[in-house]
């Protein structure tokens, strides 16, 4: 098999015609993979344009565990903003696109996926009983470079990785989508005045993709100290 990517978690390889498999490292939780293909299936099965999951296979390379999907050929839209930061017009469309996206995705309702609860209990956050409930469905991760554009069909995007998939308030997902557009990920050698342009460029993102979506800060404020409380232990 001809590997075409790698990740933090998995590395990406060439399976059959149509298909990928995504093989996980060493030493990752069987039942993560189990989770993620659950949380595949269901997006599958609620029409929500993602890669078709077809099979989970076990004992491969070393007795790794791999899930099989649909190959879908196509660039992010992270390489797209990155490839044009210099267009405002063009990043703003592609912000736009990502809540248009988004807005779609958090409309469904399901119990088929753990509630964002147990998602904040695992990493401990310790003010988890005072947060509402809900029955949406959360992507948990949504961002550009989980939004894949179809070569084939430019006009379709894809949303991939589903690890994080829960149900809960629709504002905990707008919530977690605006921290990572705002969140400070720049290294600690840059300088001070790019820094700060920098952010104040992700500030405006993150402004223009509540509007889109229809909140505002206060709507999702509750939710903000969870998910910066999450944000930390996961970038350990």
């Amino acid at each position: 098999m001809k590997q075409i990517a790698i990740g933090n978690t998995a590395e990406v390889y060439d399976y059959q015609e149509g298909k990928i498999l995504k093989l996980f490292k060493s030493g990752y939780l069987v039942e993560d993979i189990h989770r993620e293909f659950n949380n595949s299936t269901l997006t599958n099965k609620l029409g929500i344009p993602s890669p078709k999951a077809y099979e989970i296979l076990h004992n491969v390379m070393d007795g790794r565990t791999g899930i099989v999907y649909e190959k879908i050929d196509g660039q992010d839209l992270l390489q797209e903003v990155m490839g044009n930061i210099q267009n405002q017009e063009y990043v703003l469309q592609r912000i736009e696109s990502l809540a248009s996206i988004h807005k779609d995705f958090i409309n469904h309702t399901s119990t088929d996926c753990i509630s964002y609860k147990d998602y904040l209990n695992f990493f401990g956050y310790p003010h988890t009983a005072s947060l509402p409930d809900g029955n949406f469905l959360c992507h948990g991760d949504f961002h550009f470079a989980n939004l894949l554009r179809s070569k084939q069909n430019p006009e379709k995007i894809f949303v991939i990785d589903f690890m994080n998939l829960c149900h809960g308030p629709k504002e905990y997902d707008v919530a977690r989508a605006y921290v990572l557009l705002t969140e400070d990920v720049f290294g600690p050698d840059i300088a001070p005045e790019i820094r700060k342009m920098l952010m104040q460029a992700k500030q405006l993102s993150g402004q223009i993709y509540l509007n889109k979506m229809g909140y505002s800060l206060k709507d999702i404020e509750q939710f903000i100290p969870a998910v910066e409380f999450c944000r930390k232990k996961e970038m350990l």
